[in-house]
């Protein structure tokens, strides 16, 4: 195995004899799956955009399989997941106050907690269990949970149960999935249960090795907590990083613990990051990340939070931009587990991943002349103040602060590092 090293060029041949393979591409898709994601309440409505963009350009019916949603069993979700916060969640009654306290809090409950008032009972519930401030609960959140970690969760059935086949990279698909801040007994920017560490989990059952590839503009926390200390998940998380920007953690730094030591790569990057910084990123980087560690399968979050007229207004990358990136990491060449995430501008955020799988199966010829949103659009409405453009003006008059001081540079090199102390062979 060769080691990464800065400013590597990469390996465009072991990528562009993965283009001559024909994709076989599954869509997690049902109308009342659709409703379901809508209830979000960071994100209200957007599934609907999403689902009925890719609907007007025809592209469920190209695709090779649709698979159908389904909701987890509280089986599945406790896989990872605290049994009583799962309880809590699917709103069991069997959940009480001292269920959710420490074990140094523990002792005489039942007198302790007698006498308090049922609402703070539960006040203290939703503190513990995260079911506060950007994590409200919400009419229908325990089928919302269901259904997103169960669909996930069918989207890793869908690509263990492929025979081999080397004539054909597979790729499963479901938007609405990509909550990676959920914790293991607690909820967390606006994710309430992690169906990405869900997902993997069931990928392993079959596939020893896999990688986990965050896009998303926030740091990819609960999935790289969940596998810190495992050498058979790699996660790679490209992010906002910086004093008091959500959640905090991703520093650079941070490669892991015990056997999963330098297994956990955290690229922290400052604002303003543009298209050509991120190719950079993916050419000497997450590639070299994935030469040296191997993996049997990918999973791939696709936050749209980056994009120039995202609401947070921190990085400047184009929709075509970061679908060229995305569309990349798939033609790795491995079954490829393809999840949602981030991005609240919901018409940007759909046309980004409309892009995307469109070019999976119909290439970027024909998504190139996709000009105008189509007029059978339920919600053609909504892009009246963009002229009804797919590929509105949007890239911001910014500065690329990843650029100045070499601090690309040094975080390039800082993690090719890393990634040369990663054992192959170990691993």
């Amino acid at each position: 195995m060769c080691k990464a090293k800065q400013g590597k060029q990469p390996a465009q041949n072991s990528i562009m004899s993965n283009l001559n393979k024909r994709r076989q591409i599954g869509y997690a898709y049902s109308p009342a799956y659709t409703k379901l994601a809508d209830l979000l309440p960071s994100n209200i409505g957007r599934a609907s955009l999403v689902d009925d963009l890719i609907r007007s350009h025809d592209l469920i019916a190209q695709c090779d399989d649709i698979i159908s949603p389904c909701f987890a069993s509280k089986d599945q979700l406790t896989a990872y997941h605290d049994s009583k916060f799962i309880s809590y969640l699917l709103n069991e009654e069997d959940v009480t106050y001292s269920d959710s306290e420490d074990e140094s809090d523990s002792g005489s409950h039942g007198s302790a907690h007698s006498s308090i008032p049922t609402e703070d009972v539960d006040r203290r519930l939703q503190e513990r269990f995260g079911l506060e401030y950007d994590c409200p609960g919400f009419d229908g959140l325990d089928k919302y949970i269901q259904a997103i970690s169960g669909t996930t969760i069918a989207c890793a059935r869908y690509l263990t149960s492929r025979n081999a086949n080397n004539d054909k990279l597979q790729v499963a698909i479901n938007w609405h999935g990509g909550r990676h801040h959920a914790g293991k007994d607690k909820c967390s920017g606006f994710c309430y249960v992690n169906d990405i560490v869900l997902g993997i989990l069931e990928l392993r059952k079959r596939f020893e090795k896999v990688m986990y590839i965050d896009l998303d503009l926030h740091h990819g926390d609960g999935v790289e907590t969940a596998f810190a200390y495992s050498n058979k998940v790699l996660t790679l998380s490209v992010h906002r990083y910086d004093r008091g920007f959500f959640p905090g953690s991703g520093n650079s730094k941070f490669c892991g613990k015990g056997r999963g030591q330098n297994y956990t790569i955290n690229l922290g990057l400052r604002a303003g990051l543009n298209d050509a910084s991120l190719r950079r990123i993916l050419r000497d980087v997450i590639w070299p990340a994935f030469e040296r560690f191997q993996p049997e399968a990918v999973v791939l979050q696709c936050g749209a939070d980056g994009l120039a007229r995202d609401p947070t207004k921190e990085w400047n990358l184009s929709i075509r931009g970061l679908s060229s990136v995305i569309l990349d990491i798939i033609d790795f060449g491995k079954p490829t587990l393809v999840v949602g995430g981030g991005g609240y501008n919901h018409m940007d955020t759909a046309r980004l991943w409309c892009l995307c799988l469109g070019q999976l199966l119909v290439g970027k010829e024909v998504t190139e002349k996709w000009d105008m949103i189509p007029e059978k659009s339920n919600y053609i409405h909504k892009y009246v103040d963009d002229g009804y453009a797919y590929f509105p003006d949007e890239v911001r008059t910014i500065d690329d602060l990843n650029s100045k001081d070499d601090f690309l540079d040094r975080v390039v090199e800082h993690t090719n590092v890393q990634i040369a102390k990663i054992d192959p062979i170990l691993a």
